[in-house]
């Protein structure tokens, strides 16, 4: 099922350069659009009062990118359940001066490559025929909060979030999804937010694990990647983020545990040496959202303030947690390392009493 959807990813980019074209929200027709009240359409308000159109369940646009998402969970696509679809509309003069400059762009690059490349990864490109150049718009997956895609959709982008292989603005291709999943967060209502964009990649470049590049290294690149086979990070560079990178839809989703997210995160770490429950903190509170977020806080700052004890800090942590099995083994882990390290002051102590 994945490969049949990756397999379609890579000949929908054909179709896709005309499903970006911005569509003014008053143009959509019912089958498109979802004309049913919705109780829980205040939750997403931020994204219709910004130039966002609802997308109905029933139509085969709403199943297609669905269908696209889910194969980017991939093991964990079962447990996913997507709430709602938001598409971009040209309701907004910034979003049409946004779609203009990626329209701009495009050609540009077109006329740049004059056929002398084919783009590799996830999209096979576009071109009106051989020898007249390929844009190579792809598909890029990008994750955050809610209050952060809302101001994308109503500025564009401003910050790079990404600094592993150059100093960029870093998308995620639908079979590494999961890479951009990690940077997304719940809101109050425990929905998570994601970005699907256009990505305008041109001519790409590798750029190796911890450089500091900023800009591509040559007239002749636009855009950078880990890989060119096969592409886990997609860098547009910060001079480019808003007229390389068109977002066009919003896929909003609920996961019933956060282990999806920690576990990448925490085998990071893992590369670093044991986890302490110091260094799993900034993990941790970026996916228990507000309310947990809130919590733990308060356990580390009395910690700090000398309140509590490591072991207590264990327990408050335990309780904070819950059911999730995983994290609980990491916790009561480090609490046993906490006992054994007590355990060995008290003998050290011992020994030089006796001494």
């Amino acid at each position: 099922m994945i490969e049949e959807e990756e397999e379609q990813d890579q000949l929908s980019m054909s179709v896709d350069h005309q499903e970006y074209i911005v569509e003014d929200a008053s143009s959509e027709t019912d089958e498109s659009s979802d004309p049913r009240p919705d109780a829980a359409a205040d939750q997403f308000k931020n994204f219709t009062r910004n130039g966002m159109i609802k997308i109905g369940e029933e139509s085969s646009q709403y199943e297609s990118v669905k269908r696209r998402f889910l194969a980017g969970m991939k093991q964990y696509a079962r447990d996913t359940d997507v709430v709602s679809l938001h598409k971009i509309s040209g309701s907004t003069l910034a979003v049409q001066a946004r779609f203009a400059a990626f329209r701009v762009y495009e050609g540009a690059v077109l006329k740049k490559s004059e056929g002398k490349w084919q783009g590799e990864g996830e999209g096979e490109g576009e071109g009106e025929g051989e020898g007249e150049g390929v844009a190579n718009i792809m598909y890029g997956w990008y994750g955050g909060s809610k209050e952060e895609i809302t101001q994308i959709i109503s500025h564009g982008f401003s910050r790079c979030n990404g600094q592993s292989h150059g100093v960029g603005v870093y998308l995620s291709p639908t079979n590494f999804l999961l890479d951009g999943l990690a940077s997304s967060s719940a809101d109050e209502n425990g929905i998570r937010h994601m970005l699907l964009c256009n990505v305008l990649m041109g001519k790409m470049e590798v750029i190796p694990a911890g450089s500091k590049q900023t800009y591509p290294s040559s007239e002749e690149f636009d855009t950078g990647v880990d890989n060119l086979e096969a592409p886990r990070r997609l860098v547009v560079w910060s001079a480019f983020m808003n007229s390389h990178i068109f977002p066009i839809h919003i896929v909003s989703f609920k996961i019933p545990s956060f282990h999806v997210l920690l576990r990448n995160q925490i085998s990071e770490l893992k590369k670093h040496g044991p986890i302490s429950v110091a260094a799993l903190f900034p993990v941790l509170v970026k996916f228990l959202g507000p309310t947990k977020k809130a919590l733990m806080a308060k356990i580390f700052d009395d910690l700090r303030k000398c309140k509590i004890t490591r072991l207590q800090l264990v327990k408050s942590l335990r309780r904070v947690v819950g059911d999730d099995q995983l994290l609980i083994a990491i916790i009561e882990s480090y609490r046993d390392k906490l006992a054994v390290r007590k355990h060995q002051a008290v003998q050290v102590g011992h020994r030089q009493q006796l001494i």
